[in-house]
C-alpha cells in the first residue's frame, strides 16, 4: 500500500466512533425467570466493580420484564419483585414493584411518598400516576445511578423509553422519567420475586457508562459495522489506488524502456553509418584524389575524378549531418547550438562571406527531440546556401537565442535582397523551409527587399522540459 493510501486508511478509521472500545460492562442478553426466589442471587460474580459510600461512577442500567403472574389491583399487592441493590447481604434499593408502592417503582426507597418515587406511564389509569403491573404486559426499565461521595446516589429512570438508535437520554418524553435519591451502594446485585405463581421473567440485561451503550439497532447500525465497513471500504479504495499507480508505473517504465530502445537503436544506427558507409565513402574520396593527380600529370582530363572527389566529399557532409541528427548523444540545446555554429563557420569559409555569431555563452539545459534539430538544421542550411548562391552577400549574422519559452534562431545576410511576393517558391526553396518548420509546430518568418538583404527568422516553442513537441 502507498503511504498515500495508507495515511488515508488510518486518518478515516479515526471518524467512525463505532471503532472505539465498547463502554459496556455487563450484559446478559437471554431470559431469566426468577419465581419465589428469596433473597434473589448475585448476577455478577465480581464482573462489576462493586460501588460504596466514596464513588463517583456514574453508572448506566437496563433491562426487560415480562411478569407471568401477580397482576396487581388497586388494592395493596402482597408481592416484590425487581431489579435490587444489596450490601452486605442488606437490601438496598431496587426497580420493579413492591408491596409499598403498590406500582412499578422504585423498591426499598423508605420514607418517601407514595407516587413520588414511582415510574409514571405514559397511559396511567385515571385518578393514578403511576402504572400497575399486568400480566403479559412486558416492560423496558432503563436508569442512571450518579454516585456522590458522601451522599446518596442520584437516580434517574425511564419506563419503556425510546431505546432506537440516535435516542439519548435528554430526548426522552418527560411523562416516563423518574428522578430521586437512594442509596444505591451495592457489592452485589439481585434478580428476587417474592409472590404468587408464574413469577417475573428478566431479558436484556445491560451495565454500561452511557446511555447510547442501552440502546437497540440492527448489525448495520452498530459501530463496528461502520468501522469494518468503512475500514474495508477505505482498503478497497486503496488497494485499487495502489493498482492504478502500478499499472501508471508499469506504463511509464514500458515507455522509458521504448525511449531508451529507440535511443539505443539511433545510436546504432548513428554508429554504423559513420563506420560503414563513412569509411566507404572516404575512401572512394581518397581514390577519386588519387586518380586525379594521375590524370592532372598526364594530360590534364580530371573533370570526372573532380566530380567523383567532390560528390563523395558532399556525400560524407551529407552522412555526417545524419549521424548529427540521429545521435542522442546530441538531443540538447546545447549540442545544437554547438553544431550549427560550427557548420555555418564551415559553410561560408569557402565563399569568404564574413561570419558574425550572436550566440549566449549559456543555454537551458533542454532536450531537443531529433526531428527538431533536423528540420532546424535543414533550414538553416537552406538560407545559409541562398546567401552563397544568390545574395551576393558580404557577411551574414548568425543569431541563436533562448527567450521566454521559445527558441529563436536567425539568418540574416546583407545581400542584394528579393522581393518575396515575387520569387518561385521552387526556386529557392522558401515554400519548402515553411514546411519544415510546419512540421515540428515552428514559426517561419523571411523578410527581404531588393538592396536590403535577407533575414530568415526561426521560432520553437518549448513543451514539458523539451523544443517542440513532446
Amino acid at each position: 500500500m502507498t503511504s498515500a493510501a495508507a495515511t488515508l486508511v488510518a486518518g478515516a478509521l479515526l471518524l467512525f466512533p463505532g471503532s472505539a472500545p465498547a463502554t459496556i460492562l455487563w450484559s446478559q442478553p437471554g431470559a431469566t425467570l426468577v419465581c419465589n426466589n428469596g433473597q434473589g442471587e448475585d448476577l455478577f460474580h465480581g464482573a462489576v466493580k462493586p460501588q460504596d459510600s466514596n464513588s463517583t461512577s456514574t453508572l448506566y442500567f437496563r433491562f426487560h420484564v415480562d411478569p407471568l403472574a401477580d397482576s396487581a389491583t388497586k388494592s395493596i399487592g402482597d408481592f416484590d419483585a425487581g431489579f435490587m441493590f444489596f450490601e452486605h447481604g442488606e437490601e438496598h434499593f431496587g426497580l420493579g414493584n413492591s408491596r409499598e408502592a403498590w406500582a412499578y417503582c422504585a423498591v426499598n426507597i423508605t420514607n418517601s411518598l407514595k407516587g413520588y418515587v414511582d415510574l409514571n406511564s405514559a397511559t396511567p389509569e385515571p385518578g393514578f400516576n403511576w402504572e400497575y403491573m399486568r400480566t403479559g404486559t412486558p416492560k423496558y426499565i432503563a436508569f442512571k445511578v450518579e454516585y456522590v461521595p458522601g451522599h446518596n446516589a442520584r437516580v434517574t429512570a425511564w419506563l419503556n423509553p425510546n431505546l432506537s438508535l440516535g435516542a439519548t437520554e435528554i430526548n426522552q418524553p418527560t411523562n416516563i422519567v423518574t428522578r430521586f435519591e437512594a442509596k444505591a451502594t451495592f457489592d452485589e446485585i439481585r434478580l428476587l420475586h417474592r409472590g404468587g405463581k408464574g413469577g417475573w421473567k428478566f431479558s436484556q440485561l445491560v451495565v454500561a457508562t452511557s446511555f447510547e451503550d442501552l440502546l437497540f439497532s440492527h448489525f448495520w447500525q452498530r459501530g463496528w459495522f461502520f468501522a469494518v465497513a468503512g475500514g474495508g471500504l477505505l482498503v478497497g479504495v486503496a488497494g485499487t489506488a495502489q493498482l492504478l499507480e502500478r499499472r501508471c508505473t508499469q506504463r511509464q517504465i514500458r515507455r522509458l524502456e521504448r525511449e531508451s530502445a529507440v535511443a539505443t537503436e539511433r545510436a546504432r544506427i548513428a554508429r554504423d553509418i559513420h563506420d560503414e558507409l563513412g569509411a566507404s565513402l572516404t575512401k572512394i574520396h581518397k581514390l577519386a584524389e588519387m586518380l586525379d593527380e594521375q590524370n592532372e600529370s598526364r594530360n590534364h582530363a580530371g573533370t570526372i575524378p573532380r566530380t567523383i572527389s567532390r560528390t563523395a566529399r558532399d556525400t560524407i557532409q551529407t552522412m555526417d549531418e545524419i549521424v548529427w541528427a540521429v545521435n542522442p548523444k546530441n538531443d540538447t540545446l546545447k549540442e545544437m547550438a554547438d553544431y550549427l555554429v560550427y557548420f555555418t563557420q564551415d559553410f561560408l569559409q569557402p565563399s569568404g562571406i564574413a561570419c558574425s555569431l550572436d550566440v549566449p555563452l549559456k543555454l537551458p539545459d533542454l532536450t531537443v527531440t531529433a526531428e527538431v534539430r533536423h528540420n532546424v538544421f535543414m533550414v538553416v542550411k537552406e538560407a545559409l546556401n541562398n546567401a552563397v548562391k544568390h545574395a551576393a552577400a558580404q557577411q551574414v549574422r548568425f543569431a541563436f537565442d533562448c527567450t521566454a519559452n521559445q527558441l529563436s534562431v536567425e539568418i540574416a545576410d546583407n545581400g542584394r535582397g528579393f522581393s518575396p511576393a515575387a520569387t518561385t517558391p521552387a526556386g529557392n526553396g522558401l515554400e519548402n523551409m515553411r514546411r519544415r518548420m510546419g512540421a515540428i509546430g515552428g514559426e517561419f518568418d523571411l523578410q527581404s527587399e531588393p538592396g536590403c538583404g535577407t533575414t530568415v527568422r526561426l521560432r520553437v516553442l518549448f513543451q514539458a522540459g523539451k523544443v517542440g513537441a513532446p
